[in-house]
C-alpha cells in the first residue's frame, strides 16, 4: 500500500470510529469526567458557605480559592469539550429515544452552565475591580470597573448556581435510575474500561 492510501485508510477509519463512537467513555474522558465533578461539587458548597461568611481574612482567603479553582475548572471545561468530540460514546441500547432526548438536553445545559458558572464569577470579580488569579498566576483583565456589569454578572453566578445544583442532581438520579431500575450500561460506560 502507498503511503497516500495508508494515510487515507487511517483517515477512514479514524471517521468511522467517530460516527460509531465506542461502548465507554475513553480513561482521559472518565478522569476529566469525575475530577471536574468533584471541583464542581466543591465549588457550589464553597459558594453557599461564602454567601453566609461575614467578611474578613478567612473569607477572602476562601474567595482567593474559590476564584483559583473556578478558573482550572473552566480550563477543564475547554478540556473537556475536544475530549468528548475525538472520543465519542455511542448512545446505550434499548433507550427509548424520549429519553435520550432529555439526557441530551441535561447534558447540554450542564455544558452551558460549567461554562457561564467560571465566566460570570470572572465578570463579577474584574467588574468589581478585583483581579483574578489561579494559584498566583493572574488571568488577564477582561472588563473594567462596571457597577451595571457586576450585578449582571453576580446575578447570573447566583441563578446559574442554582440551576447547575438542579442540574446535578438530575443527572445524578438519571444515572442511579438506568443502573438500579433500568439496569443498563449508562452509569457502568463512565466507571468501567
Amino acid at each position: 500500500m502507498r503511503e497516500g492510501q495508508l494515510l487515507a485508510e487511517i483517515k477512514n477509519r479514524k471517521e468511522l470510529k467517530m460516527r460509531k463512537g465506542g461502548k465507554y467513555y475513553s480513561p482521559a474522558t472518565k478522569m476529566v469526567h469525575w475530577l471536574m465533578a468533584i471541583i464542581i461539587i466543591g465549588l457550589l458548597v464553597v459558594g453557599t458557605l461564602l454567601e453566609n461568611m461575614a467578611n474578613g481574612p478567612e473569607k477572602f482567603e476562601l474567595m482567593a480559592l474559590h476564584k483559583s479553582v473556578g478558573v482550572l475548572a473552566l480550563f477543564l471545561f475547554f478540556l473537556r469539550i475536544p475530549l468528548r468530540i475525538i472520543n465519542p460514546v455511542r448512545p446505550v441500547s434499548g433507550v427509548p429515544k424520549s429519553t435520550q432526548m432529555v439526557a441530551g438536553a441535561v447534558k447540554g445545559l450542564l455544558y452551558l452552565s460549567m461554562l457561564l458558572m467560571p465566566v460570570s464569577g470572572i465578570l463579577m470579580s474584574q467588574s468589581a475591580g478585583y483581579s483574578v488569579a489561579m494559584f498566583g498566576w493572574e488571568i488577564p483583565t477582561l472588563v473594567a470597573e462596571n457597577e451595571q456589569l457586576n450585578e449582571i454578572a453576580g446575578l447570573t453566578h447566583g441563578i446559574v448556581s442554582k440551576v447547575l445544583m438542579a442540574l446535578i442532581a438530575l443527572h445524578v438520579l438519571g444515572a442511579l435510575y438506568h443502573h438500579f431500575i433500568r439496569r443498563d450500561e449508562t452509569l457502568r460506560r463512565m466507571i468501567r474500561d
